[in-house]
C-alpha cells in the first residue's frame, strides 16, 4: 500500500509519469530490496555511506552488510534488522526506481524525505504508514481545519477505507479532503445515520466506475449500473454503516440506519460537506461525509 502512495507522491511531483508508475507498481511485486535501500529507507544510512559502501564492495569480497558494520555505519542489530524486513512490500518501489535508472539513491532519499515533510510525518508515524495503518494514513491526509467533529469523521473514513482494500482494492490511495457546497455526479449512494446526531454518508462518481465498484463487490460483472449493480452498491454503504454503529456501541453511543438510497445525476448543496477522493485501479470515486443533510 505504501508504494502506492509514494508512487503517486513522485507523480505529483513530476518525477516520474502515470505509464512509468504502472510499470514500476507492477514490477516492483518481484523485486528484491537490497541492504542500500532499506538501510536510506530506515534512515540507518544516507545515500553517501551507501554509494561508499558500494565503492568499497568493488575493492574487498565482502558482503554490503559487512562492509558496512567495518566501517561503523551500521551495527549488527541494525543489520540483522534490515535483513528480517528485506522483502517488506513497501520498499519495492524505491529499489524498483534505482534499478530502472528512473531516480538515484540520493533522489529516493530526497524524495522519502520530502514524503514525510510535506504530510507531516514523524518517524513513528512514517512506521505506521508503511504498515499500512488506516487511521495513519487517515491522519496524515486529510485535514479537516480542526473542525469540532474531525475525529467522527476520520473514524468514519478509517473504516471506510479499511473495507475498500477488504473487499474493493488493495491498491487503493485516498487525496486531500474537499469542502464543498455544490457539486453533481452522476450516481449517487446515501444513507442517513440518526441518533443523537444525524450523519450523513455517502459515495459518488461516474456510472461507469460505480458498475465498475459493484462488480468488484458482488464478484459478479455487471454491464451496466442496472438495479442489481445499484443494490450491490447499496449493500456495501450498509455493511460499512452497519459496522461503524457497532464500533460506536462499543463506546455506549446507539444511532441506527435508515434505508439506503441510489439517485442518478444528482447535485449536492448542502452547507459543508467533506468529499475525499478514493482512487482504485479502476477509477475514482468520492466518499461524502458530513452532519448537514447531502440534499
Amino acid at each position: 500500500m505504501f508504494s502506492v502512495f509514494f508512487g503517486q507522491f513522485l507523480l505529483n511531483e513530476g518525477l516520474i509519469d502515470s505509464e512509468q508508475l504502472n510499470k514500476l507498481l507492477a514490477v516492483s511485486k518481484e523485486t528484491r530490496v537490497k541492504l542500500g535501500v532499506l538501510a536510506i529507507n530506515s534512515g540507518l544510512m544516507t545515500a553517501d555511506n551507501v554509494n561508499q559502501v558500494n565503492t568499497l564492495q568493488g575493492k574487498v569480497d565482502k558482503r554490503f552488510g559487512e562492509i558496512a558494520i567495518d566501517e561503523g555505519y551500521l551495527t549488527e542489530p541494525e543489520l540483522d534488522l534490515l535483513l528480517s524486513v528485506q522483502d517488506a512490500e513497501h520498499l519495492k518501489l524505491s529499489q524498483t526506481l534505482v534499478d530502472a535508472n528512473i531516480l538515484s539513491l540520493e533522489e529516493v532519499e530526497e524524495a522519502l524525505n520530502r514524503y514525510k515533510a510535506s504530510y507531516g510525518l514523524t518517524d513513528e508515524s512514517f512506521d505506521a504508514l508503511k504498515d499500512g495503518k488506516a487511521r495513519t494514513i487517515i491522519d496524515a491526509y486529510l485535514n479537516f481545519d480542526k473542525d469540532p467533529f474531525e475525529d467522527l469523521y476520520k473514524e468514519y473514513i478509517s473504516l471506510f477505507f479499511k473495507n475498500m482494500i477488504r473487499f474493493i482494492d488493495p491498491n487503493l490511495h485516498i487525496d486531500h479532503v474537499e469542502t464543498i457546497d455544490h457539486r453533481t455526479y452522476d450516481t449517487i449512494i446515501k444513507q442517513d445515520i440518526i441518533g443523537s446526531k444525524r450523519i450523513y454518508t455517502g459515495f459518488a462518481g461516474t456510472s461507469d466506475n460505480l458498475r465498475k465498484f459493484a462488480s468488484r463487490y458482488a464478484d459478479e460483472v455487471f454491464n451496466s449500473l442496472d438495479d442489481y449493480a445499484q443494490d450491490a452498491l447499496g449493500e456495501f454503504l450498509n455493511l460499512n454503516n452497519g459496522l461503524y454503529l457497532v464500533n460506536l456501541s462499543n463506546y455506549g453511543v446507539e444511532l441506527s440506519l435508515q434505508i439506503q438510497s441510489v439517485e442518478k445525476n444528482f447535485t449536492i448543496e448542502a452547507n459543508k460537506v467533506y468529499a475525499i477522493p478514493f482512487h482504485t485501479s479502476f477509477g475514482s470515486v468520492d466518499l461524502l461525509i458530513s452532519l448537514n443533510p447531502i440534499a
